[in-house]
């Protein structure tokens, strides 16, 4: 009931296999979980709604074995304690820039002694789980997922890594590219060889490392490198990106 299958197959050495939600649809995230992904990334960084619109995204999550991972909008107990709440397993922090931030995350997702997390979740009820079962297994059900994206997060790498509690460390390869001074340049060679080593340097400290991309060839060339929690991008990108090559082929036929 309380397995993480995040927590479990990276250590396991496993790829935990997961896609990004684009919109707060109750539908599209009911759909994408159905396909038997690992975990659903469900983003309240980058979107225009916050946590009362997601709140039934995580139990259609947890019905299936899928995680539900909610990234909040940054490192504050108030989103951490809210997302958790209602019912997300995992958390992913953004702009974590020294080991100092990364302890305070973990110190935000775990009820004491471990951390500071207020007792009141939410989503227990609905599902009929009893409370205190809930509470026996809620600090290792958690996942911590710290997102490395700035010069002085690269800088103090090995110190987060080094952190209790945090489970991923994850390369944002987008913001990585602005603090390399290449921005938007993923595929820039300084972006890509800092990608390509990160897995070995945070491993050395016990811990997982995450990426998203967009195509199978390079989730593939992450899985390679030793990235363990990979996210295939946008759901709606992929998606489209597949019908367009299809329509593209469909308009052909007329040609042939």
């Amino acid at each position: 009931m309380f397995e993480n299958r995040i927590k479990t197959q990276v250590a396991a050495g496993e790829a935990a296999w997961g896609l990004a939600l684009p919109d707060a649809s109750e539908f599209l995230a009911k759909t994408l979980i159905n396909i038997g992904i690992d975990f659903l990334w469900i983003d309240l960084e980058h979107r225009p709604y916050d946590v009362e619109r997601i709140r039934w995204l995580p139990l259609f999550c947890r019905q299936k074995g899928c995680v539900p991972l909610v990234r909040v909008a940054g490192l504050d107990s108030q989103l951490i304690k809210k997302a958790l709440d209602i019912g997300a397993s995992a958390i992913m922090v953004p702009q974590v820039n020294n080991a100092e931030e990364a302890r305070r995350a973990v110190q935000y997702a775990k009820y004491p002694p471990a951390g500071t997390r207020g007792i009141t979740p939410m989503w227990t009820s609905l599902m009929d789980v009893p409370l205190q079962d809930y509470l026996d297994h809620a600090n290792d059900e958690t996942c911590m997922v710290v997102q490395i994206e700035s010069v002085e997060g690269m800088e103090n790498l090995d110190e987060i890594a080094q952190v209790e509690g945090v489970d991923v460390m994850f390369a944002g390869p987008m913001d990585l590219s602005a603090a390399f001074g290449h921005i938007g340049q993923t595929k820039h060679p300084e972006v890509l060889e800092y990608l390509a080593e990160f897995p070995s340097r945070v491993a050395k400290y016990g811990k997982a490392s995450g990426v998203t991309f967009q195509t199978f060839e390079e989730c593939q060339w992450a899985h390679e490198k030793g990235y363990r929690f990979i996210a295939f991008g946008n759901a709606f990108q992929v998606v489209a990106q597949h019908l367009g090559a299809d329509l593209q082929r469909g308009r052909g036929l007329d040609k042939a």
